[in-house]
């Protein structure tokens, strides 16, 4: 969590930001299915790419949460 030095953070600012990483893996799964089912629409395929896309979304998002998480341990948060 990025802290200003010195300056400890409200309850209220850490509730928002661990609230947010809720909405990381969501986010990034819709946004890899929306990305392949427009591929799949625009080279009339079957739903193949919408799933690898979607499930690359949803590891990328969990990547993601897992970086987040490593970091405010580290600022000893």
């Amino acid at each position: 969590m990025p802290k200003i030095p010195g300056k400890p953070l409200s309850v209220w600012a850490q509730v928002g930001y661990y609230t947010s990483l809720g909405f990381i893996l969501p986010a990034a799964a819709l946004a890899g299915f929306g990305l392949g089912w427009c591929l799949d629409r625009w080279l009339h395929s079957s739903p193949i790419f919408a799933m690898i896309l979607g499930l690359a979304g949803a590891v990328g998002g969990i990547v993601e949460i897992i970086t987040i998480l490593n970091r405010a341990e580290k600022l000893g948060d």
